[in-house]
């Protein structure tokens, strides 16, 4: 169980943050800052990594990787469409 861990949360980690970096990349309107996105992202990724983990144990490398990038996708673009910035003119 934590040699998972092990293998699994760099993974997390590195699909939170390339996904928070291509979407400050992408789309600078909206968001709170480099920084904050990559928090976002961070979180959103390893919640959805958690919840994959624990539905669909032995789950390969490639494929955490995948679902991490969807849960940091779907934390940005909920914190960009609920939370407007006052940078983004809403």
């Amino acid at each position: 169980m934590t040699e998972q861990i092990a293998h699994m949360g760099p993974m997390l980690i590195l699909a939170g943050l390339v996904t928070a970096w291509l979407a400050e990349v992408l789309s600078r309107a909206g968001g709170y800052g480099y920084t904050l996105d990559m928090g976002v992202g961070l979180v959103g990724s390893v919640l959805a990594g958690t919840l994959v983990w624990v539905f669909l144990s032995p789950i390969a490398m490639p494929w955490m990787f995948l679902f991490g990038c969807a849960g940091a996708t779907l934390a940005i673009a909920a914190q960009r469409g609920f939370w407007r910035s006052a940078l983004a003119g809403a």
